[in-house]
Parts: structure tokens; C-alpha cells; sequence
């Protein structure tokens, strides 16, 4: 084949199998629009204490108050729930979960049809 000048052979993009990459913000996100979730510590708290979260997901730069009080509070249950510190920051945390601001605790009731609990599992 022959190309003309200032042309060149495309090359073609490796594809990676999505199915076999896991993405945690994807999956926040579903949770959030097919599950039940509460953003923020006053209401993750508030919930803590009831004993109807399945899992709490903190902010990569949560404030170290607010992350030693939910600490404490799920020490003092009789069975703990799963925390796990994301990757992302707060403000992106926001954005992932469709808020103009910033989101430094998810506490999820359910997970509706996100694999969100597998984050818990690694």
C-alpha cells in the first residue's frame, strides 16, 4: 500500500478487557444511582449508630477528626463495618456521586446493583 505525502499508517489501539479491570469511582456512581447511599459525616454517623450500613467508603484526604470519630463509633459495635479509604479525593468523590461539592464520607444501605462490596474483599 502505498501512502501519499504526509500520510501515515494508522496504528491500531491495544484494547485492555474491561470486564476484568475493576473501577471504583464507576462503581460509587452505580451504587448511588441504584442504591441507597448517605453522603456525609453527620448522616453516616447518624446511621452508624443504627447498625443499617453495609459499608462506609472515606475520602483519600478526609479530615483526620471526622475519620478517627468513625473509627471509634465502629469499634464500638458488636460487628464492625467494612471502611474502606478510596483513591479519589473528597472533591472528586463529589463529582462521582453527581454533587456540586465536596463528599468526604458514602456510607452505603445498599448497593443496589454495584459490585461496591468487592472493594471490601481485596
Amino acid at each position: 500500500m502505498s501512502y501519499r505525502r504526509g500520510q501515515q499508517k494508522l496504528k491500531r489501539r491495544k484494547r485492555s478487557s474491561a470486564k476484568s479491570l475493576w473501577d471504583e469511582g464507576k462503581e460509587i456512581n452505580v451504587a448511588v444511582k441504584t442504591g441507597k447511599v448517605l453522603l456525609g459525616e453527620r448522616s453516616v454517623t447518624r446511621e452508624l449508630s443504627m447498625g443499617d450500613l453495609k459499608m462506609i467508603v472515606l475520602a483519600r484526604n478526609a479530615p483526620a477528626k471526622v475519620v478517627n470519630q468513625i473509627k471509634i463509633l465502629n469499634n464500638c459495635l458488636e460487628s464492625p463495618i467494612p471502611v474502606y479509604v478510596s483513591k479519589n479525593s473528597s472533591w472528586e468523590l463529589g463529582a462521582i456521586c453527581a454533587r456540586p461539592h465536596w463528599v468526604s464520607v458514602v456510607g452505603v444501605i445498599n448497593p443496589g446493583d454495584s459490585s461496591i462490596m468487592k472493594a471490601v474483599e481485596k
